[in-house]
């Protein structure tokens, strides 16, 4: 008899209710449609129970395909009579007794829905649970994937080791090629990547068609790890962060995983609408967050539930951003410079071969110094032919760099010093040098030696006085000077360079040689670089166009910093050449080094 029909009016109340309890465990069943996340649950509630070994077999029986996993963890809760009481798991499915435990019995655990076993449903036809309580025979539960009703009976045989034994099969022809061993055992690295460090449990994979074993291994994140702190708080628990930032070549797609508790939930945390941004989308970023508050979707366990959990994580994660963006700005400003040291030490060698091919009285500015030249036969005589002075024992004189207890007497003349030995003036300028006559051993002569000058090339004029002169030109190039000393018969000479360059007088311009480059952003600017004189340094526009096509490969990006050399180099010592002029120079400077970039 129908229910009289109340007026659309009154205010009615009620109870959920299940209309069709078959037609929900179906929906239930079917909701994990990932085989490789069904073994998962079956090796997690392995750990549940606290096994210490679990052992995963992939074997075949009369031409079909079983999975067997094994543990010997507490096994199934007995009941009243001492036997595994597989009926309360099978008439309390979404009860699960991991609910009913205390918060000390909770700790570790992570079972809560009591759908876990359904999820056998994406893997095979049939599901069969053994287990066995003390000194209770062994006892089994059968259920049928499709079939509402189950079965529970005693067991023949034994388990290998205590606990629990459940074997699934025959294999769905659709899960045939995706249950193999090493593909369990790489999903379960990742998957239960922490929870295998955390607990110490070893998983082995025996995959007996195959002929293999696999050691279950915590998979290991590849780059190197960001410098960040490890827990971010929040009012629900801290988040624990491991995020590693991946090098060009690595392998695979990358991204921050979703943990609980160190069971990943979800492989890229971009799948979350509020992370769908950078840096979590940055795909040269792989690591983790494990927040044990969050909620998981009961189906899949492979979502999660947007509560206040998810809400807590949200609110962290701009502070985790921040940090993550300043970490890899560090790291990638520290591989920079480590890039840039070595580009500038291979332009350097090719400019210091380039122009040593060079007339060195064409290119003053950016030139190399070079060594002095070694005493006149060091090993032998002096130059004008007198043996090396010896002591009464026989052993040769000090060196000049030595201290010997009594000063001995200057030997004969051998070489002249002149300090300084490079110099540089700027046009109008001058110079005072002073020359120093040396026996073999370097000891200065003091007395007896006569000193001339002379300028050997260049146009400068030179007042002489003894052992010192000073040089001044108005004009721009270099001038050689020798000072010749004279000792009864002996003659010796030296020389020393004097450049007289535009700016000599900056800071960073004086003897440095070639000059370092930095790095300057200017966006829309069309200048490729510049020369700073005062930090003796180019200035690249790292916005440029050019420069960001030249980073597509090492060697282009080398030869493009190269030319912006060769560009300054010719024009920093040919200011006052014509356009013409200046492109002959800057072709004889960039074949004289494109071979070394």
């Amino acid at each position: 008899m129908k229910k009289p029909a109340r007026p659309p009016t009154e205010a009615t109340t009620g109870t959920l209710k299940i209309g069709d309890q078959w037609n929900a465990i179906t929906i239930i069943a079917h909701s994990q449609t990932h085989p490789l996340k069904a073994i998962c649950e079956l090796a997690e509630n392995a750990i549940d129970a606290g096994a210490s070994s679990v052992q995963i077999v992939r074997r075949r029986s009369q031409g079909k395909l079983y999975l067997e996993v094994a543990d010997d963890g507490r096994g199934v809760a007995a009941d009243d009579s001492g036997a595994p009481d597989f009926e309360r798991i099978a008439t309390h499915l979404c009860d699960s007794m991991k609910r009913h435990l205390g918060a000390a019995q909770r700790q570790g655990v992570h079972g809560e829905f009591g759908i876990g076993l359904l999820s056998f449903w994406s893997l095979g036809e049939e599901l069969r649970m053994t287990s066995g309580g003390g000194a209770a025979p062994l006892r089994e539960l059968h259920l049928v994937r499709g079939k509402r009703q189950y079965e529970i009976r005693p067991s023949r045989g034994r388990i290998a080791i205590r606990g629990t034994r459940v074997l699934v099969g025959p294999l769905l022809e659709t899960t045939k090629s995706l249950v193999t061993g090493e593909k369990i055992a790489r999903y379960l690295s990742a998957e239960l990547r922490d929870r295998i460090r955390n607990t110490g449990v070893v998983i082995d994979v025996v995959d007996a068609v195959a002929r293999r074993e696999i050691r279950v291994v915590p998979r290991e994140f590849d780059g190197e790890r960001l410098e960040i702190p490890r827990r971010y708080p929040t009012p629900l628990g801290d988040v624990g962060v491991e995020i590693y930032l991946r090098g060009d070549d690595a392998a695979g797609p990358g991204g921050i995983a979703i943990c609980k508790d160190g069971t990943r939930v979800l492989a890229d945390i971009g799948e979350l609408l509020p992370f769908q941004q950078a840096p979590w989308t940055d795909r040269r970023l792989e690591g983790l967050l494990d927040f044990e508050a969050l909620a998981l979707a009961p189906g899949t366990r492979s979502g999660i539930v947007p509560d206040a959990a998810l809400d807590a994580l949200v609110a962290a994660a701009p502070a985790i951003a921040a940090d993550i963006t300043a970490a890899v700005a560090s790291r990638a400003q520290a591989e920079a410079e480590r890039a840039s040291r070595h580009l500038l030490k291979q332009v350097h060698k090719a400019f210091a071969s380039a122009l040593s091919d060079l007339p060195a009285e064409d290119y003053l500015f950016f030139d190399i110094p070079k060594s002095e030249p070694a005493l006149q036969d060091r090993a032998g005589t002096g130059a004008a032919g007198a043996p090396r002075s010896r002591t009464p024992a026989g052993d040769e004189s000090p060196s000049a760099g030595s201290s010997p207890l009594f000063m001995a007497e200057p030997g004969p003349l051998a070489a002249v010093r002149i300090t300084p030995r490079q110099p540089r003036r700027p046009p109008g300028g001058s110079c005072l040098f002073t020359a120093t006559p040396v026996d073999a051993d370097g000891t200065p002569i003091t007395s007896g030696v006569a000193i001339t000058w002379q300028i050997v090339s260049g146009s400068a004029a030179i007042a002489a006085d003894g052992a010192a002169c000073r040089v001044a030109s108005s004009d721009i190039g270099m001038v050689v000077i020798e000072a010749t000393a004279r000792q009864g018969e002996g003659l010796a000479s030296g020389r020393a360079e004097l450049k007289f360059v535009i700016n000599a007088d900056a800071a960073g311009a004086g003897g440095r040689g070639l000059p370092g480059y930095r790095l300057e952003a200017e966006h829309g600017q069309p200048w490729r670089s510049r020369y700073d004189g005062a930090a003796n340094e180019i200035v690249i526009n790292s916005a440029h166009r050019d420069f960001l096509a030249s980073r597509a490969a090492a060697a282009k990006h080398r030869r493009y910093i190269g030319k912006l050399y060769a560009k300054e180099v010719v024009l920093t010592n040919f200011p006052h050449e014509s356009p013409a002029e200046v492109m002959e120079r800057l072709i004889e400077v960039t074949l004289r080094t494109e071979d070394a970039l």
